[in-house]
């Protein structure tokens, strides 16, 4: 049986990326999905630039508008099916939220609609992404061969240099904590190659571009909203662990184009929400070691800011988001 997969791509401003991300979508050599796309309160232009595409690409017709006042939320169900290759079916969902609500609850929005839904599995595909076109297909197969599975990422390659590995894996330790050796972010390449095949287990997703079997979220629960954005994917890793295997699948890959959020959201919030979020990762899951080393990493790390960074004129919204993120977790504003 041909087992049905929700696509949640989680939108803000951003509806140029957001079409190619669709577009890369439906083109995939698997055709039995639904889209459920979640605006985060984007500026009606680039909404309406996503519907445009939707009607002209997929000769969408019908709009149906239901307005929820309990979830302050309006859903667009844009309903006419079309067939592709006379196999599948597919529908896209548009959830459009009145604020933004920051990328967990964003996210929770769509899962929760979902969990009550006839699905087997759930694919978060960021929309700075680009995925294969056997990405689906590849995801679901893994885990078809092992019912102990739960959650899965793929190898990450950056968008701009594509043989390049961003993310392969994670290990959990205090150093990995700080994010910024989590991934290939120090502008060193590491150039794909046979070490990065087959499949292995891991501490934690990369969950901008993660795929989960459907009743396993639901025994985990949700993401963690006390996460605006940021590590909510390593505390969601932590609580799935306990459920079942988390896997990085190397025998398939999804295109990142890095850096492309702090873009949208500028420098200075992407830095004090990534702060906030790391420090609320050590306090919700860190031993008390982690506590100790931690916060005082992030401590010292404010003079050292100052002088290196802020002194040469370098990167001044991200040290002030960088202060500010601290100042506000300490002062027990998290």
């Amino acid at each position: 049986m041909n087992k049905k997969i929700a696509v949640v791509t989680l939108t803000w401003n951003d509806w140029k990326n957001t079409i190619e991300c669709l577009e890369s979508i439906f083109n995939s050599s698997y055709n039995f999905f639904d889209v459920i796309l979640i605006d985060n309160n984007s500026q009606k232009i680039h909404l309406d630039k996503i519907l445009s595409w939707s009607k002209n690409q997929i000769n969408l017709e019908d709009e149906e508008f239901i307005f929820n006042p309990n979830k302050n939320l309006e859903i667009i169900n844009i309903n006419k099916d079309y067939v592709i290759k006379k196999t599948g079916k597919k529908k896209i969902f548009l959830f459009k939220n009145h604020e933004n609500l920051g990328l967990t609850a964003g996210l929770n929005v769509g899962y929760e609609f979902l969990l009550k839904q006839d699905y087997d599995y759930i694919a978060r595909i960021d929309c700075d992404f680009i995925i294969s076109k056997k990405y689906l297909e590849d995801m679901k197969d893994l885990f078809e061969k092992d019912n102990k599975i739960v959650a899965a990422s793929p190898k990450i390659k950056h968008a701009y240099l594509r043989d390049t590995v961003w993310w392969a894996g994670f290990k959990m330790s205090w150093s990995y904590l700080k994010f910024h050796q989590t991934m290939n972010l120090k502008r060193r390449r590491i150039q794909d190659n046979e070490k990065f095949r087959g499949s292995k287990e891991t501490d934690a997703l990369c969950g901008c571009c993660s795929f989960y079997r459907k009743s396993a979220l639901k025994l985990s629960g949700l993401g963690d909203e006390d996460f605006f954005l940021g590590p909510e994917d390593i505390e969601l890793s932590y609580r799935l662990k306990k459920v079942g295997k988390i896997l990085v699948n190397l025998d398939t890959y999804t295109l990142h184009k890095i850096a492309r959020s702090s873009e949208i959201s500028g420098i200075f919030k992407r830095s004090y929400t990534d702060t906030v979020g790391f420090l609320l990762l050590i306090k919700k899951i860190g031993s008390l070691m982690d506590k100790f080393i931690g916060y005082i990493y992030f401590i010292v790390r404010i003079p050292i800011f100052l002088i290196f960074k802020l002194f040469k004129n370098r990167n001044k919204d991200m040290v002030f988001g960088y202060i500010k993120g601290c100042k506000d977790f300490f002062l027990k504003k998290y």
